[in-house]
């Protein structure tokens, strides 16, 4: 799956947001910047009804959780997206990864109302980072 298959608005991200794709946790550090960002894993391969929602509202989360600090956007790839899948220990899909310096911090699966969207992240976003 490439950019140019995926769902509309999810698509929209990458080319109208200029949101990066990414196919590793390599290419995730070596192209984000240092600061936090918000992945989005938008279920490649299945067609979920939360995709869409989730791929309007990420760019709204990432405005408000980084007003004070540097944040970004990006989405996963197939590849990725299963890697993280693995090593976040099986979370469902869709969900939006926190990582900080290219690295997961922590995630957040499926739709949820604004209010929840931000005090869940802003907790995952309060974690120190994990140093490897």
């Amino acid at each position: 799956m490439t950019p140019d298959t995926l769902q509309p608005l999810v698509a929209r991200l990458t080319t109208a947001l200029g949101y990066p794709y990414l196919d590793s946790e390599e290419e995730a550090a070596a192209t984000l910047p240092a600061g936090d960002s918000l992945l989005f894993l938008p279920a490649h391969g299945k067609a979920h009804m939360e995709t869409p929602d989730i791929a309007v509202v990420l760019p709204e989360l990432v405005g408000a959780l980084g007003a004070s600090a540097t944040m970004s956007g990006a989405v996963a790839g197939p590849a990725y997206e299963k890697q993280l899948r693995e090593q976040l220990g099986g979370i469902a899909l869709p969900a939006i990864v926190v990582l900080r310096g290219g690295r997961p911090l922590g995630s957040l699966s499926r739709m949820r109302d604004w209010d929840e969207f931000l005090e869940r992240l802003s907790a995952v976003l309060a974690r120190p980072a994990a140093s490897h």
